[in-house]
Protein backbone atom coordinates (compact mmCIF):
# COMPACT_ATOMS: atom_id res chain seq x y z
CA UNK A 1 0.00 0.00 0.00
CA UNK A 2 0.87 3.56 -0.81
CA UNK A 3 -0.08 6.33 1.42
CA UNK A 4 -2.13 9.01 -0.39
CA UNK A 5 -2.11 12.72 1.52
CA UNK A 6 -4.58 14.02 -0.80
CA UNK A 7 -7.27 11.83 0.37
CA UNK A 8 -8.61 11.91 4.00
CA UNK A 9 -8.05 8.70 6.94
CA UNK A 10 -11.71 7.13 6.16
CA UNK A 11 -11.07 6.91 2.73
CA UNK A 12 -9.21 4.26 0.20
CA UNK A 13 -7.81 4.48 -3.40
CA UNK A 14 -8.12 0.84 -5.06
CA UNK A 15 -7.44 0.40 -8.71
CA UNK A 16 -10.29 -1.82 -10.94
CA UNK A 17 -8.85 -5.01 -10.78
CA UNK A 18 -8.50 -4.98 -7.02
CA UNK A 19 -12.32 -3.94 -6.91
CA UNK A 20 -13.30 -6.73 -9.02
CA UNK A 21 -11.29 -9.09 -7.37
CA UNK A 22 -13.38 -8.06 -3.83
CA UNK A 23 -16.67 -7.99 -5.98
CA UNK A 24 -17.35 -4.05 -6.55
CA UNK A 25 -18.86 -3.15 -9.60
CA UNK A 26 -17.65 -0.69 -12.05
CA UNK A 27 -20.57 1.40 -11.52
CA UNK A 28 -20.82 1.38 -8.08
CA UNK A 29 -20.94 5.12 -6.27
CA UNK A 30 -17.22 5.15 -4.80
CA UNK A 31 -18.89 7.34 -2.23
CA UNK A 32 -21.54 4.35 -1.26
CA UNK A 33 -19.00 1.68 -1.18
CA UNK A 34 -16.93 0.65 2.21
CA UNK A 35 -14.50 -2.09 2.37
CA UNK A 36 -12.80 -3.37 5.27
CA UNK A 37 -8.74 -3.38 5.64
CA UNK A 38 -6.94 -5.58 8.76
CA UNK A 39 -3.80 -6.18 9.42
CA UNK A 40 -1.79 -9.11 7.42
CA UNK A 41 0.47 -11.51 9.64
CA UNK A 42 3.62 -12.90 7.62
CA UNK A 43 6.00 -15.61 8.75
CA UNK A 44 9.70 -15.36 8.14
CA UNK A 45 9.61 -17.70 5.39
CA UNK A 46 6.74 -16.05 3.56
CA UNK A 47 8.35 -12.06 4.12
CA UNK A 48 11.84 -13.86 2.67
CA UNK A 49 10.07 -15.42 -0.18
CA UNK A 50 8.12 -11.89 -0.95
CA UNK A 51 11.64 -10.06 -0.37
CA UNK A 52 13.04 -12.16 -3.60
CA UNK A 53 10.20 -12.24 -5.56
CA UNK A 54 10.66 -8.07 -5.35
CA UNK A 55 14.22 -8.49 -5.98
CA UNK A 56 13.97 -10.68 -9.15
CA UNK A 57 10.52 -8.98 -10.47
CA UNK A 58 7.08 -10.10 -9.84
CA UNK A 59 3.86 -9.26 -10.78
CA UNK A 60 0.63 -10.58 -9.52
CA UNK A 61 -2.78 -11.22 -10.89
CA UNK A 62 -5.89 -11.66 -9.23
CA UNK A 63 -7.60 -15.13 -10.46
CA UNK A 64 -11.19 -15.99 -10.14
CA UNK A 65 -11.76 -19.51 -9.00
CA UNK A 66 -13.60 -21.97 -10.92
CA UNK A 67 -14.06 -26.01 -10.66
CA UNK A 68 -11.41 -27.48 -12.88
CA UNK A 69 -12.53 -29.08 -16.54
CA UNK A 70 -13.32 -32.60 -16.00
CA UNK A 71 -10.44 -34.53 -17.38
CA UNK A 72 -7.98 -32.71 -15.13
CA UNK A 73 -10.01 -34.41 -11.87
CA UNK A 74 -7.22 -35.61 -9.95
CA UNK A 75 -3.78 -34.70 -11.50
CA UNK A 76 -2.39 -31.62 -10.11
CA UNK A 77 -2.33 -29.12 -12.39
CA UNK A 78 -4.52 -26.53 -12.83
CA UNK A 79 -5.26 -23.62 -15.49
CA UNK A 80 -5.01 -20.64 -16.59
CA UNK A 81 -5.26 -18.25 -19.98
CA UNK A 82 -2.18 -17.97 -21.79
CA UNK A 83 -2.21 -14.11 -21.34
CA UNK A 84 -1.88 -14.34 -17.82
CA UNK A 85 1.60 -16.70 -18.22
CA UNK A 86 3.32 -13.66 -20.17
CA UNK A 87 2.33 -11.04 -17.69
CA UNK A 88 3.38 -13.63 -14.55
CA UNK A 89 6.83 -13.65 -16.43
CA UNK A 90 6.44 -17.69 -16.55
CA UNK A 91 5.80 -20.34 -19.26
CA UNK A 92 3.12 -22.90 -19.79
CA UNK A 93 3.80 -25.79 -17.58
CA UNK A 94 5.98 -24.17 -14.70
CA UNK A 95 4.57 -23.80 -11.40
CA UNK A 96 2.30 -21.05 -9.91
CA UNK A 97 1.96 -19.59 -6.81
CA UNK A 98 -1.32 -18.70 -5.44
CA UNK A 99 -2.42 -17.18 -2.21
CA UNK A 100 -5.55 -16.41 -0.28
CA UNK A 101 -5.85 -14.33 2.54
CA UNK A 102 -7.56 -16.14 5.44
CA UNK A 103 -9.00 -14.85 8.59
CA UNK A 104 -7.29 -15.44 12.17
CA UNK A 105 -8.42 -13.67 15.87
CA UNK A 106 -12.06 -13.01 14.78
CA UNK A 107 -11.73 -12.08 11.88
CA UNK A 108 -9.57 -8.84 13.01
CA UNK A 109 -6.11 -9.99 11.48
CA UNK A 110 -5.24 -12.30 8.14
CA UNK A 111 -2.55 -15.04 7.75
CA UNK A 112 -1.47 -16.24 3.99
CA UNK A 113 -1.95 -19.27 2.70
CA UNK A 114 -0.11 -20.20 -0.11
CA UNK A 115 0.09 -23.21 -2.72
CA UNK A 116 2.07 -23.81 -5.85
CA UNK A 117 1.19 -25.97 -8.68
CA UNK A 118 1.66 -26.95 -12.19
CA UNK A 119 -0.08 -24.46 -14.67
CA UNK A 120 -1.07 -24.84 -18.05
CA UNK A 121 -3.32 -23.45 -20.85
CA UNK A 122 -6.56 -22.64 -20.38
CA UNK A 123 -8.09 -22.76 -23.76
CA UNK A 124 -10.83 -20.39 -24.64
CA UNK A 125 -13.08 -23.52 -25.67
CA UNK A 126 -12.76 -24.70 -22.31
CA UNK A 127 -14.19 -21.12 -21.16
CA UNK A 128 -16.97 -20.85 -23.54
CA UNK A 129 -17.95 -24.30 -22.43
CA UNK A 130 -18.04 -23.30 -18.69
CA UNK A 131 -19.77 -20.39 -19.40
CA UNK A 132 -22.64 -22.36 -20.94
CA UNK A 133 -23.29 -23.67 -18.06
CA UNK A 134 -22.56 -21.61 -15.56
CA UNK A 135 -26.18 -20.34 -13.17
CA UNK A 136 -26.94 -17.17 -10.97
CA UNK A 137 -26.93 -19.79 -7.91
CA UNK A 138 -24.47 -20.18 -5.62
CA UNK A 139 -25.16 -23.15 -5.25
CA UNK A 140 -25.12 -24.31 -8.85
CA UNK A 141 -22.74 -26.53 -9.56
CA UNK A 142 -20.95 -23.85 -11.57
CA UNK A 143 -21.91 -20.98 -10.39
CA UNK A 144 -21.93 -17.72 -12.25
CA UNK A 145 -19.75 -14.82 -10.52
CA UNK A 146 -20.75 -12.33 -13.38
CA UNK A 147 -24.12 -12.91 -12.94
CA UNK A 148 -24.32 -13.29 -9.11
CA UNK A 149 -22.05 -10.02 -8.77
CA UNK A 150 -22.83 -7.74 -11.30
CA UNK A 151 -19.43 -7.61 -12.79
CA UNK A 152 -18.29 -7.20 -16.17
CA UNK A 153 -16.00 -7.86 -17.82
CA UNK A 154 -14.54 -10.14 -14.84
CA UNK A 155 -10.98 -10.62 -14.17
CA UNK A 156 -9.61 -14.36 -15.56
CA UNK A 157 -9.99 -17.48 -14.41
CA UNK A 158 -7.84 -20.29 -12.67
CA UNK A 159 -9.59 -24.04 -12.94
CA UNK A 160 -8.47 -25.78 -9.85
CA UNK A 161 -9.69 -29.25 -8.46
CA UNK A 162 -11.38 -29.89 -5.02
CA UNK A 163 -7.69 -30.89 -4.24
CA UNK A 164 -6.47 -27.41 -4.60
CA UNK A 165 -9.57 -25.63 -3.52
CA UNK A 166 -8.86 -26.97 -0.20
CA UNK A 167 -5.41 -26.43 0.33
CA UNK A 168 -6.25 -22.58 -0.57
CA UNK A 169 -9.16 -22.41 1.19
CA UNK A 170 -11.51 -21.28 -1.46
CA UNK A 171 -14.76 -21.72 -3.01
CA UNK A 172 -15.87 -21.06 -6.50
CA UNK A 173 -16.49 -17.45 -7.23
CA UNK A 174 -13.47 -16.46 -4.48
CA UNK A 175 -10.44 -14.77 -5.89
CA UNK A 176 -6.74 -15.65 -5.71
CA UNK A 177 -3.52 -14.42 -6.07
CA UNK A 178 -1.08 -15.46 -8.70
CA UNK A 179 2.83 -15.02 -8.91
CA UNK A 180 5.21 -17.05 -10.81
CA UNK A 181 7.37 -19.60 -8.71
CA UNK A 182 10.72 -18.42 -8.65
CA UNK A 183 12.25 -21.48 -7.93
CA UNK A 184 10.75 -23.34 -10.38
CA UNK A 185 11.64 -21.11 -13.25
CA UNK A 186 15.15 -20.86 -11.64
CA UNK A 187 16.05 -25.07 -11.63
CA UNK A 188 14.23 -24.73 -15.23
CA UNK A 189 16.40 -22.24 -16.16
CA UNK A 190 19.53 -23.53 -15.25
CA UNK A 191 18.52 -27.03 -16.60
CA UNK A 192 18.43 -25.08 -20.50
CA UNK A 193 21.13 -22.70 -19.84
CA UNK A 194 23.41 -25.14 -17.95
CA UNK A 195 24.24 -28.08 -20.73
CA UNK A 196 25.03 -25.31 -22.99
CA UNK A 197 26.89 -23.49 -20.64
CA UNK A 198 29.39 -26.67 -19.81
CA UNK A 199 29.32 -27.83 -23.76
CA UNK A 200 30.60 -24.38 -24.56
CA UNK A 201 33.32 -24.13 -21.31
CA UNK A 202 34.28 -27.45 -22.33
CA UNK A 203 35.22 -26.38 -26.10
CA UNK A 204 36.66 -22.99 -25.03
CA UNK A 205 39.30 -24.90 -22.72
CA UNK A 206 39.87 -27.60 -25.45
CA UNK A 207 41.02 -24.65 -27.54
CA UNK A 208 43.16 -23.03 -25.16
CA UNK A 209 46.50 -22.19 -26.30
CA UNK A 210 47.88 -22.91 -22.55
CA UNK A 211 48.00 -26.33 -20.67
CA UNK A 212 45.40 -27.25 -18.49
CA UNK A 213 45.75 -27.45 -14.95
CA UNK A 214 43.33 -27.48 -11.55
CA UNK A 215 44.94 -23.66 -10.97
CA UNK A 216 43.66 -22.56 -14.72
CA UNK A 217 40.78 -24.92 -14.13
CA UNK A 218 39.44 -23.77 -10.96
CA UNK A 219 39.24 -20.58 -11.12
CA UNK A 220 38.16 -20.78 -14.84
CA UNK A 221 35.10 -22.65 -13.95
CA UNK A 222 34.36 -21.12 -10.57
CA UNK A 223 33.99 -17.67 -12.92
CA UNK A 224 31.83 -19.35 -15.33
CA UNK A 225 29.27 -20.72 -13.77
CA UNK A 226 29.02 -17.23 -11.16
CA UNK A 227 28.72 -15.57 -14.78
CA UNK A 228 25.97 -18.17 -15.95
CA UNK A 229 24.32 -17.65 -12.43
CA UNK A 230 24.32 -14.09 -12.97
CA UNK A 231 22.85 -14.39 -16.48
CA UNK A 232 20.06 -16.49 -15.34
CA UNK A 233 18.93 -14.21 -12.72
CA UNK A 234 19.00 -11.30 -15.26
CA UNK A 235 17.03 -13.44 -17.42
CA UNK A 236 14.45 -14.33 -15.08
CA UNK A 237 13.92 -10.72 -14.30
CA UNK A 238 13.27 -9.51 -17.99
CA UNK A 239 10.65 -11.95 -18.36
CA UNK A 240 8.49 -9.78 -16.23
CA UNK A 241 7.34 -6.89 -18.48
Amino acid sequence: MVIDREISDSRVRIDQTLRTAVGIPFEYDKDNTSIQICPLHLSLSQRMSNFLSRLLGRRYLFLLVCKAHVPDLEKDVCRIPLDAFHLLGTTVGNRVVFENVIPVDGRQSFTLKTFSQKTYELYTELIQERESLEEPDFSARYPSAEALLKISPDIWRVFFDAHSREKLDVSSCDAVKARRHLLDLFLKEIREFGIIFFLSLFTIIQVLPVSITWLVLIPTVTGSTLVALFLVLANIRAKVK
